[in-house]
Parts: structure tokens; C-alpha cells; sequence
């Protein structure tokens, strides 16, 4: 299984207007500012997220988008599936009878793999990934240790 670039743009929007939520809604020019990918993909992520019900989006004077959920509620699984077109698991057809039952046999792990995957997809929340990223910023803020030169 192979997810696409779309389904990283719209964790970090995701995170951004979850980090920003006190703001009320976060416009698409704030979001613009903290994404580090081309801005003509940002509108495109945003509508599909808020098509998945994952946010709430309003136009005119103070608009702009929201969560439409609690983060603790927005599972990873419905993420993927907001921006992906499907997370249906690859079909290899035999191109001979005598390969019918190892090409069987591969379609069976992949279909396996598949559902072990939207499993882990459904317990993963956006909560999680919020946290995470907040212990990964404050463990690369370390300060250097000091070198100490030698004197010869």
C-alpha cells in the first residue's frame, strides 16, 4: 500500500489549524505561511478535508477553517481516506495457470496486510500525531554541549 504526498500536506494542515485553534478560525493565507509544500495543492487538501467532514470551512470577514471534530476524534484512517482515492490493496491477475496459486497466494498477504493497516490507521488519532510532534520540536531544541578545546 502506497499512500500519497496529498495525505502529508493534510496532516500538517491539520496540525497547524489544531496548533492555531485558540485563533478561532485559521485562514488559508495563515496556513499557506506554515506549509512547506506549493500553495496551488493547499486549496485543492483543503477542500477535500472539509468535503471528509474533517473540517469546517466559512467564507467572508473572520472566516476561514476550523476542525470539525476534537482532534482526540479524527482518526488517521479518516484522513487517508479524506485526500486518497481508495486504500484498496493491490490485485496481481496470473498471467499463466501455473502461477494461479503463488499469485493466490500473494493477493491473500496483500489482502491481509491491507486490513492490518486500516486497523492501525483507525487507532491512530490526530491527537496522537499532535503530541508527537510536540515531543519530536522540544528534543531537537537541545542546546549543543560545549566543546572544550584542549591546550596543548
Amino acid at each position: 500500500m502506497k499512500l500519497n504526498r496529498s495525505v502529508s500536506y493534510a496532516v500538517g494542515i491539520l496540525l497547524q489549524i489544531h496548533d492555531l485553534a485558540g485563533e478561532g478560525y485559521v485562514t488559508a493565507s495563515t496556513i499557506a505561511r506554515g506549509c512547506r509544500f506549493p500553495p496551488r495543492f493547499l486549496y485543492r487538501i483543503l477542500r477535500r478535508l472539509v468535503a471528509a467532514g474533517l473540517l469546517r470551512g466559512t467564507s467572508g470577514p473572520g472566516g476561514g477553517y476550523a476542525l470539525a471534530a476534537p482532534p482526540k476524534r479524527i482518526t488517521l484512517l479518516e484522513i487517508v481516506v479524506g485526500v486518497e482515492a481508495g486504500l484498496e490493496p493491490s490485485v496481481l491477475e496470473p498471467v499463466s495457470a501455473k502461477q494461479r496459486a503463488a499469485i493466490d497466494e500473494i493477493n491473500r498477504l496483500c489482502e491481509q496486510n491491507s486490513r492490518r493497516f486500516v486497523a492501525d490507521l483507525k487507532r491512530v488519532k490526530l491527537a496522537d500525531l499532535s503530541r508527537q510532534k510536540k515531543s519530536a520540536g522540544k528534543s531537537s531544541r537541545r542546546p549543543k554541549k560545549k566543546s572544550r578545546s584542549r591546550k596543548a
